[in-house]
């Protein structure tokens, strides 16, 4: 079960299963690029060459992985079920706190988590205001600041159309899941292409090593060393020119970044279960 813990600083939140973008290489990931690097450089005997190969091995993958924006789908059709969830247990004259506590055992697998990590904060008597901008946090989604947003201003003001306004942000945040859907489709081609250039740039030059390696062998000089580290650079670049172009640009939240703005620094913590 999860509980409230307040922190002096909240650098040493732990990240949220939802927030994915940017995380740290696995420690796999970093042995699986050092033996790589070890292997070109036994192989070929050229610095240049396991540098690049150690690089390629830790930065390719992550580059080519094609499941932020499907993850982020997930969560905002998460979002949108979620809404309709609070919109019709609040339909029952249930109070806010109690909506969310009953949603937080059947709420979607993309945001379970967070929801139970808010009606746990909830229970402990928390601030509401301060546990709904915590768990905006947590989601690190513009869609979901909106919701956030309306929760809080329902808490403050006691609204008295809640549920109306639920069911609209629902059907927006399921508009807003489809027109992403179709941008991801049309993103997919260049998705495709940037692996194709890829798989076929390796083994382009996995086949001249084992083939023609007399066509590299200018590359084994110093200068040939600097050669090769430059043209891998410029490589490098365009891959992940190439990357960035077909990758969603990130959206302003909005209830801003990822702090808190307590004067405690409490935050939602989880704890094993």
């Amino acid at each position: 079960m999860t509980k409230v813990e307040s922190k002096a600083s909240s650098s040493q939140e732990a990240p949220s299963p939802v927030r994915k973008r940017g995380e740290a290489f696995s420690r796999w990931q970093v042995i699986a690029s050092i033996l790589c690097a070890i292997g070109v450089a036994v192989a070929t005997r050229w610095p240049a060459a396991a540098i690049l190969a150690g690089a390629g091995a830790l930065g390719i993958p992550p580059l080519l992985r094609a499941n932020g924006g499907k993850r982020e789908l997930e969560t905002l059709e998460a979002i949108a079920v979620w809404t309709e969830m609070l919109r019709d247990i609040l339909a029952g004259a249930a109070g806010l706190g109690q909506a969310i506590a009953a949603t937080a055992p059947i709420a979607p697998e993309a945001i379970r988590e967070p929801v139970q990590q808010l009606a746990s904060a909830l229970e402990t008597g928390t601030a509401p205001e301060r546990a709904l901008r915590a768990f905006a946090n947590e989601l690190n989604d513009p869609t979901s600041d909106r919701v956030v947003a309306a929760l809080m201003m329902a808490n403050r003001f006691h609204a008295q159309r809640l549920g109306d306004l639920l069911g609209a942000l629902a059907d927006s945040t399921r508009e807003e899941v489809a027109m992403r859907l179709r941008i991801e489709v049309s993103r997919a081609s260049t998705r495709s292409s940037i692996r194709t250039v890829t798989l076929f740039s390796v083994a382009f030059t996995l086949g001249l090593f084992l083939l023609a390696h007399s066509y590299l062998s200018p590359y084994g000089t110093s200068a040939g060393q600097v050669v090769l580290l430059c043209v891998g650079g410029c490589y490098a670049g365009g891959l992940v020119l190439m990357t960035w172009i077909a990758r969603p640009p990130a959206q302003l939240r909005l209830l801003g970044g990822p702090e808190v703005h307590d004067s405690d620094d409490t935050r939602l913590a989880r704890s094993p279960r």
